[in-house]
This record gives structure tokens, sequence and C-alpha cells, in this order.
């Protein structure tokens, strides 16, 4: 944490928060997982990861390894960093390694390493008739509601979760995910308060959508985080998610998402932001910036995997607090 906090950005979140940072890296046994390189007795870098298999240990022979902070000091050995990535390859099994939230400048690198890369689309609906005061548009734009198919959305508990069906939510996806996964993942977080649920559609086809909201002067975003199971639900999701953005009093729903449908979300009443376009909503809420954003995400799976995959906001360590005001520094 020390060298976080000295090498990549002071006052960080996982160098300030230790609950944060055991929440995220630590292990029962008081390991985390982390790669720490030093020479000559001194940390020259760091390679911080979140493996899937941590939520879930039945995942372990879908585990996909998902690169955090990854930081090499100034002065240090060459080559050092791609030496820590091969390092990690060699010690955690995986089916794939990416990255969620990779720099501007780096899609060359992670192509030159024959990662895919790619970039979540940010997708948005309005609750009706709630004013606007997060996001902005120009005078005359018909703001996005949700369909009014569907029927309400089931709140799951963490016990809910894990006596649940694996089977129900599975879908041909490389990233696997299973409803003790979301247990694990969403309930029990030291900073956010996320809220899983499930959604069954007229078929009998289900998914499970985690939650949470952002707040700014009063003003209330709903954030879609993550999602598992059979995305044609979506289409019977709308009704419920407009009871939920008016049971929460929030202004709009938001999802990124790499790899889905766009069917998928256009049923649901969702529409894509352009990054460029004079609809603004929001993504940065500590310290919020009432600006659109882009989110770039690479890949690089074993060769023998050629399931599509999708990419969500709380793969990785994108979905984190980046502002903690009541913290435990260290």
């Amino acid at each position: 944490m020390v060298f976080i906090d000295s090498h990549w950005h002071k006052g960080h979140v996982l160098a300030t928060c230790k609950s944060l940072m055991d929440w995220q890296h630590g292990s029962p046994d008081g390991s985390y997982d982390y790669l720490v390189a030093k020479v000559g007795g001194k940390v020259w870098g760091v390679l911080g990861y979140i493996t899937t298999r941590r939520f879930d240990q039945s995942l372990s022979a879908q585990n996909v390894i998902w690169l955090a902070l990854w930081k090499v000091a100034e002065g240090a050995p060459a080559g050092l960093g791609l030496r820590m990535l091969d390092a990690l390859r060699k010690l955690e099994p995986h089916i794939a390694i990416a990255v969620n939230g990779i720099n501007f400048n780096h899609p060359p690198m992670y192509k030159a390493l024959r990662y895919e890369v790619g970039e979540l689309r940010h997708y948005f609906v309005t609750c009706p008739a709630s004013a606007m005061k997060l996001a902005s548009a120009p005078i005359g734009y018909s703001w996005p509601t949700p369909s009014q198919f569907g029927s309400n959305w089931r709140e799951m508990s963490a016990d809910d979760l894990r006596n649940m069906d694996v089977a129900a939510v599975q879908s041909n996806t490389l990233v696997q995910k299973s409803p003790t996964y979301f247990a694990t993942r969403f309930f029990g977080h030291p900073v956010y308060r996320y809220r899983v649920f499930l959604i069954v559609g007229p078929h009998g086809e289900a998914a499970l959508i985690a939650t949470r909201l952002a707040e700014h002067e009063g003003a209330r975003a709903l954030r879609i985080v993550d999602f598992a199971g059979n995305t044609a639900t979506l289409q019977w999701a709308g009704a419920g998610l407009r009871m939920l953005l008016e049971e929460s009093r929030a202004e709009y729903a938001d999802l990124w998402v790499y790899g889905i449908d766009e069917g998928a979300t256009k049923a649901l009443g969702m529409l894509p932001v352009d990054p460029n376009g004079q609809v603004v909503v929001p993504n940065y809420f500590e310290p919020f910036l009432a600006r659109n954003s882009r989110i770039l995400c690479a890949m690089k799976r074993v060769e023998a995997e050629t399931k599509p995959a999708m990419i969500f906001r709380a793969d990785g360590d994108q979905d984190r607090p980046n502002l903690i005001t009541d913290g435990d520094p260290v």
C-alpha cells in the first residue's frame, strides 16, 4: 500500500482504505492477490489482479484473471512489467486474462501482446416525468423511458442466491458468473451497497442483475453494474425497471457493457450514449463530472476458448470507489 501511495497516486483509495484492499485482494491466509517485484530488497513493481473464482470456487475451470493496479517504478529494470504479467500467466490457471478500463495510450501495447481490444458501450434510460439534474440534452430531446412489458423484479438475498439453481442463469458466454458469485461479489462490500434482482421471462428464461445507486447533490442515478443469464429476459424487464427507478427516486438507469446484442438493450428501452454527442449522461460521481466517458477493455483468451465475451462495469476493479470520506487509513 505504501508503494501505491508513493508510485501510483498519493492518497489512492487502495493505499488509504485497508478494508477495501482486504475485500478486493485479500485471502484468508493473509496473502493478497498481488505480484510484487523486488530487486535487491527494493520493491520495483506491483501487479494486482482479481479472479472470477475468487467469488465462487466452483468457477475454477472457467477462471478469468482481471488485471487491476499494475505499476512499475521509474528506473525499474527493463521489461519488468511484462515479466510480472508472464509470471501471473504461469501462476494462475485461467481461460482468459482481461482488463477493464485500460489507459487510452495502451491499446497498441495490448494488441502487440495479442489481446483483443474493445470498448464498453454506455446505455441509459430515464424515469418517466423525472426532472433531469444529472443528465442533460438539447431542448426538445425526447428522453428514453423503459418499456412497459414484464413484471416486478424479485430482490434476492445472499441466502436466496446461494440456494438458487446454478443452471438457471448459465449462458453461452466466456465470462461465467453463478448465483454464488453474485452473493459473494455484491454482498459484504465495505463501501458500496448493492442490490441483486432476479428477472424471469414468460418462457422460463432468467437473469440476475446487480445494481447500486450513485448520488450527487440529492440527485440519483441507478447503475446496473453486472448481469448473468439470458439477455432475452431484458425484453421483459422494462416494467420492473420502471418501478425500481420510481422507488429509488433515480432520474436514470445506465449500463456499461461490451459484447451484448444491442437488440436486448433496445427492447428494454435503453439508448446508447454517444461519447462525443450533445446528450450527456455522467459516469463519474467520485468526484462528479458532468460529461460523457469512454471505457476501453482488453482480453486474451486461451486458444480453445471461442465463446463470445460480455464485459460489464463490475468486472475487474472498474466498479470500485475512488473517494472514501470515512475510510480506515493505514
